[in-house]
């Protein structure tokens, strides 16, 4: 390629955050070039696909409660946009989900999560007596709380980020599958530098590189720390006559918190294990079992479905689990890092924010 290439935008990181921002980008018109080793292929192939803007946010992250609530608000805009664009479906289900405690000890944990949610003023309904089983009757009907929150929506992350790059395939951005090893600002450009394939000049350049180390160069310009969590999602396949649940199911079992997360054909998500272990990509058969266990206790259905996949991906997480899109000491270049557990939900979100961003920097 060598380094006489110019692109307005260089999107470092290709995961749902930076293939969003691409998108964003690339509607605006602007020429925008998507630089990543394998797209998609990250911590987004392996999520579940939730869309809970209450039930996600752990205490100390309650900040995040309104940004939460309005990417949540703005995804079937989103979703129809991608679709508009590059005519692919990202499997946007708008069923709401199933809040349940197993034990009394998780009952007092699921009402605080309620209370949380109420105060945010998100719309939480309890299940009384057969409502439960009336509404839900795969679950295990004697679950100690149990509640209703419509506002929940899911997608299938492996089709919306195949639905993304139809969508930017489609609008005429390049994609680059190659790892970007350097930033090196300089006065006229942006000089990125990559592994395998010489170099590319930018006018300004979005770092979206999820829990990956940082590329060299990025730290002097005051990169925020990001640290990896590793996480776990099974894929089990639909089995004929065999019933999933209808709605994303969140539970706490003994303290374990799973969700399962039930997609159109009758497969099923169940997620997600929370490991800080750094970059070892390795599924561990302890938490195997423990998924699968506390997905049992709220519905004995798993055991009948086909056991298909064990996911590995590694969350980017902030020192205060807050995400950071901002620019950094040289304001061509924006960085969009640390979603944690959130990178679907707000996507769109931070999309919409990285783009305007990279506009200002183009006046300033």
């Amino acid at each position: 390629m060598g380094s006489s290439v110019v692109e307005s935008v260089g999107v470092v990181g290709g995961g749902v955050i930076g293939l969003s921002i691409a998108f964003e980008l690339a509607c605006e018109g602007l020429d925008v070039v998507v630089i990543d080793p394998a797209p998609g292929r990250g911590a987004t192939w392996a999520a579940a696909g939730m869309l809970a803007p209450a039930s996600e946010a752990a205490p100390g992250e309650e900040p995040l409660l309104a940004d939460l609530a309005v990417a949540a608000k703005c995804w079937p805009q989103f979703a129809a946009r991608i679709y508009d664009a590059g005519g692919a479906d990202v499997g946007l289900r708008a069923t709401g989900s199933v809040l349940v405690g197993a034990t009394p000890s998780d009952a007092r944990e699921v009402a605080r999560m309620v209370e949380t949610m109420r105060t945010a003023g998100v719309v939480v309904e309890p299940l009384h007596g057969d409502e439960l089983a009336r509404r839900e009757p795969t679950l295990v009907s004697s679950l100690r709380s149990t509640w209703l929150l419509p506002g929940d929506h899911s997608v299938d992350n492996r089709r919306l980020v195949i639905a993304l790059l139809a969508a930017l395939k489609a609008l005429g951005t390049r994609l680059i599958e190659d790892s970007c090893t350097r930033v090196v600002a300089e006065s006229g450009a942006l000089r990125l530098v990559l592994e395998s394939q010489g170099e590319l000049r930018c006018d300004r350049c979005v770092l979206a590189t999820g829990a990956a180390p940082p590329v060299a160069g990025t730290q002097e310009l005051g990169l925020p720390a990001v640290r990896p969590v590793r996480g776990m999602t099974l894929r089990l396949g639909a089995v004929e006559d065999v019933a999933t649940p209808t709605r994303s199911v969140r539970a706490i079992v003994d303290g374990t918190p799973c969700y399962l997360v039930p997609r159109a054909d009758g497969s099923l998500i169940i997620g997600a294990t929370s490991e800080e272990q750094g970059h070892r990509a390795i599924a561990l058969a302890g938490g195997v079992h423990r998924l699968l266990d506390a997905a049992r206790t709220v519905y004995p259905g798993v055991d009948e479905l086909s056991f298909q996949e064990t996911s590995v991906g590694f969350r980017p997480a902030t020192p205060d689990h807050l995400p950071f899109v901002g620019p950094l000491r040289d304001p061509r270049v924006i960085a969009a890092l640390g979603h944690y557990r959130n990178g679907i939900l707000l996507a769109p979100l931070a999309g919409a924010r990285a783009a305007e961003l990279v506009k200002q920097a183009a006046c300033a």
